[in-house]
């Protein structure tokens, strides 16, 4: 087995952010060898990984195939498969870079895009996968302060994603943590601006995304809505963000900003329970 610190570990040392946890990429390997080894399985049937002792998040290499048949993406694990077949199925490039000792394995120009502060997709497959629509949106709140951008390519393969309906097959859930993670960046807005732009928003949120159209209206129609331009509860809950790191105390804050239209848009979003749970830890 070989084992490559990969993802957005790396993605964090080049740009020198703390890191909680180190993502590996093991290759070499079937699952019986990973299981042998002691390692937990994430899920059961899959070939993700936990480290029983450092808790770091262990990955078996897979190679990503379009089954013609079913028009559905599958994944292939086994010693064949070789690392940069697993970092092809990452959401993007900046991502989908891996370590071997102190050199930096980047088939897809992750390094180059993270210092042009591009968010770009690996691979056409990226269509296929709907939470990727979350995913792009969370990295560019995330990121907001370095001021990534979303490559034109990325940006129009979302927007045909969401004419093809690809959004309805977002679970509740999905979307629920996609948003609890956006609420950890600096700037929460852009997530919600992101969705927006490619249009998923409508299909998940229709008041949020009303609240977006309705600004836009006011400024003119304007396509991009900057800071100045952006709605009030985006406003608002960007400054609350930079206040405080209380993610729990946030989502509630949200609420009240969001006022006659919060019940709505926190029921589409799936974050009406949290209200209910006190002490919940993982917001």
């Amino acid at each position: 087995m070989h084992f490559y610190p990969a993802g957005e570990s790396v993605c964090h040392e080049l740009l020198e952010l703390p890191q909680e946890n180190v993502e590996w990429i093991i290759t070499d390997a079937t699952v019986a060898d990973i299981v042998a080894a002691g390692f937990q399985r994430q899920r059961k049937d899959a070939t993700c990984f936990i480290h029983p002792e450092s808790g770091d998040l262990y990955q078996l290499a897979r190679r990503q195939y379009l089954d013609e048949a079913s028009g559905r993406l599958c994944y292939q694990s086994g010693d064949s498969v070789v690392l940069e077949d697993e970092l092809a199925t990452r959401v993007l490039t900046i991502l989908a870079m891996a370590k071997d000792g102190d050199d930096i394995i980047d088939p897809f120009g992750g390094r180059e895009d993270l210092a042009e502060g591009v968010l770009r997709h690996v691979t056409p497959h990226f269509s296929h996968v709907p939470v990727n629509l979350l995913a792009v949106a969370v990295w560019a709140a995330r990121l907001s302060g370095w001021g990534f951008r979303i490559a034109h390519g990325a940006h129009a393969l979302m927007k045909a994603m969401v004419t093809n309906g690809v959004v309805e097959k977002i679970r509740p859930r999905e979307i629920a943590e996609a948003v609890l993670q956006a609420m950890e960046s600096p700037r929460p807005s852009v997530f919600f601006r992101v969705l927006h732009r490619c249009g998923a928003l409508r299909s998940i949120s229709n008041a949020l995304d009303d609240l977006f159209a309705d600004t836009a209206q006011a400024n003119g129609h304007k396509k991009h809505l900057t800071e100045e331009r952006m709605p009030h509860a985006m406003r608002t809950i960007d400054r609350v963000a930079a206040k405080t790191g209380n993610v729990s105390s946030l989502i509630k804050q949200f609420y009240e900003i969001l006022g006659d239209k919060a019940e709505g848009i926190f029921n589409s979003l799936g974050l009406s329970t949290l209200l209910d749970e006190p002490g919940h830890n993982n917001c």
